[in-house]
């Protein structure tokens, strides 16, 4: 299951969005045992002999970062990868000609083979190294008549490891443009991405050319961020003997990319060293032998999802087995240690092996198990997300064991809701819970229905079948409620649809003549998509007095944009002392999100900073978030 994943060890991590293109290289039905010829002493870069194998001792070292663009804390933000392999690589020339020559590149005795993604050893041992890099696989490599590299091809025989590997090593071996010229600037398309890059043939014999790069103009493994700033220090030389041999490749490069935000993109080091051992003459392959799979030097191609290899690094090597383990000696959540930990290695692994969420059902159905536990397997099958856990978690919700303890039920009903990419079946489960627990009388289960419903239903696109009859659920809940409370619940769970709709069925209750009912309102506001829901809090906080309802209107406040208006607004309310005492903190939360607001910003914390009975903390909060303004507004 590991077998790919080296893929972005060894090629700086790539581009995990990209692909590059792809091209075939046709080869002439002929061949010759003659030396292709070139224009001048500088070109070919190398000659080569047909039969001929030349053989090289290989050292490569390889450390590559690649920032994910994931905003979730307690997922890993930086994918890396290390490689370290000494051996030997065989070139042979298979064919030469006019046009271009083949070379088979092989790699044998691997006397090191360090390769780690995320911590994990990808090649542990012999046995490993036999498999995914085996002595029989084997790379053809397509030169033009000046020795560039124009194609590398394998067959369907050789492990995709080792595809990956030789693609990378020959597009490092050998330019894919040269000129016969004493020097030229040219751009190279790689798998890190597109750089330019400055040759030069040294020495009155040209036996050395050298190769700096000076500047990517695109990094595939930075995906759609912006590069804002790099440092890049990058040279290869290539000798050859009297006789225009390979002699030696050395290659040495560093890369640290930022983003915008200062942030690191890619950062690369890499040491590259090819030196001459020995050279003899070979059999041929059988004439009849085949390379199909064409790849440009370029070219990205993964042979699985680079989402698999994420969630390897994500696992640990955690296994499904090894959590329905954990989970059956376990007393209660509190009873696995690091259960932060745990669960992030138990999702990623019911996200490799999607087909034994099921399993879970087991231990969920076991007589005596305990609530939480239950509770902590849905939320497991929740963070998974995918059919099968969707499916899994219905199942358990529908069972007679999962209504055991009525408190936990209401919790468990609740974890549809949190579900990122919901299926149709869970909501038509969740509108039979919904129905059934009506019919019952079961207000606890029906609220927490409801709150599923619409936290579902927001998921959804807004014009489907599906959304819009979850949302004439719940707005049929707030007309038929009977009572403040049962009112203020259905505002809330109807708010979670973030449906337009919710401006014209929320706004009439700011003011209402319960409390609990105002502040549910603001609530339900929280998420509405329309500019005009702002417009509404800020006019309710004009006259409202009760300080829980002007928390929950600065609550909802502080997730919403605010423009020059409505701070200016906010402002004028704060300095005429309208804020009920001891809300201070809901204010404050809404100013240090807008600090880029100025003057109404620091006017606001102004007003605070003078409140009569203003805590310590509070105001030490207070006159720093004016230190840091100041600072802003120049003093």
């Amino acid at each position: 299951m590991r077998r790919s994943t080296l893929v972005r060890g060894v090629a700086g991590l790539v581009a995990m969005l990209c692909l590059g293109a792809f091209a075939v290289w046709q080869s002439p039905s002929s061949s010759s045992a003659a030396v292709a010829s070139g224009a001048s002493g500088r070109l070919p870069l190398f000659r080569w002999r047909v039969g001929e194998a030349q053989t090289f001792h290989l050292v490569w070292d390889d450390l590559t970062r690649v920032a994910l663009p994931i905003a979730d804390p307690s997922q890993p933000d930086v994918l890396e990868g290390v490689l370290h392999l000494d051996g030997e690589l065989t070139l042979q020339a298979l064919e030469s000609r006019a046009t271009g020559t083949r070379l088979r590149l092989t790699l044998r005795r691997l006397e090191r083979h360090e390769a780690l993604f995320s911590g994990q050893p990808l090649l542990p041992d012999a046995e490993s190294v036999r498999t995914h890099l085996p002595d029989t696989a084997s790379a053809w490599l397509e030169l033009d008549a000046r020795g560039a590299l124009q194609a590398v091809r394998f067959s369907d025989a050789e492990p995709p490891l080792f595809r990956q590997f030789a693609q990378t090593l020959a597009a490092e071996l050998f330019p894919s443009e040269l000129r016969d010229q004493a020097t030229w600037t040219t751009t190279e398309s790689t798998q890190t991405g597109d750089v330019e890059a400055t040759f030069a043939f040294e020495g009155g014999d040209a036996s050395r050319l050298t190769r700096r790069r000076t500047r990517y103009q695109t990094l595939r493994p930075a995906g759609a961020a912006t590069v804002a700033q790099q440092e890049l220090g990058a040279l290869t030389t290539f000798d050859r003997d009297a006789e225009g041999r390979l002699l030696a490749i050395t290659q040495d490069e560093l890369l640290d990319a930022l983003g915008t935000d200062g942030r690191m993109l890619v950062s690369r080091r890499l040491r590259l060293r090819l030196t001459y051992q020995s050279r003899e003459m070979q059999p041929l392959p059988p004439s009849g032998e085949q390379k199909r799979v064409v790849r440009t030097p370029s070219q990205i191609a993964f042979d699985v999802d680079p989402e698999v290899a994420r969630l390897r690094g994500q696992a640990e090597g955690m296994t499904v087995d090894e959590l329905l383990e954990t989970l059956e000696d376990a007393s209660g959540p509190d009873a696995i240690a690091g259960l932060d930990v745990f669960a992030r290695r138990a999702v990623a692994a019911l996200k490799l092996e999607p087909g034994r969420s099921r399993e879970l059902s087991r231990l969920f159905l076991k007589p005596g198990t305990p609530p939480g536990m239950r509770e902590l397997m849905l939320d497991l099958l929740v963070g998974a997300g995918h059919a099968q856990a969707q499916a899994t978690l219905r199942t358990l919700l529908l069972a007679p064991e999962a209504r055991e303890h009525a408190g936990a039920y209401v919790m468990m009903v609740q974890r549809a809701g949190l579900l990122t990419k919901p299926e149709p079946e869970t909501g038509v489960m969740l509108n039979g819970l919904l129905d059934r627990a009506k019919a019952e009388h079961d207000v606890p289960v029906e609220r927490a229905t409801s709150y599923a419903l619409g936290a579902w239903s927001s998921r959804l696109e807004p014009g489907s079948a599906e959304a819009r009859a979850a949302l004439r659920t719940l707005e049929d809940g707030v007309a038929r409620a009977s009572g403040d409370e049962a009112r203020a619940h259905a505002l809330r769970a109807l708010g979670g649809t973030g449906a337009e709709r919710v401006v014209d069925v929320a706004s009439p209750h700011l003011r209402a003549e319960s409390p609990d009912v105002r502040a549910a309102a603001a609530d339900a506001l929280r998420r509405a998509p329309q500019d005009l829901a702002t417009r509404l809090m800020l006019d309710a906080l004009e006259t409202e007095k009760h300080r829980g309802v002007q928390r929950a209107l600065l609550d909802s406040l502080n997730a919403r944009p605010l423009d020059a208006g409505a701070l200016e607004h906010l402002r004028a309310w704060v300095v005429s002392g309208r804020l009920a005492p001891g809300e201070e903190p809901a204010l404050l939360a809404v100013a240090s999100q807008h600090l880029e607001g100025g003057t109404p910003v620091f006017q606001m914390l102004q007003a605070l900073s003078v409140r009569r009975d203003l805590q310590g903390p509070t105001r030490a909060r207070v006159l720093a978030l004016m230190a840091q303004m100041g600072a802003r507004l120049g003093g």
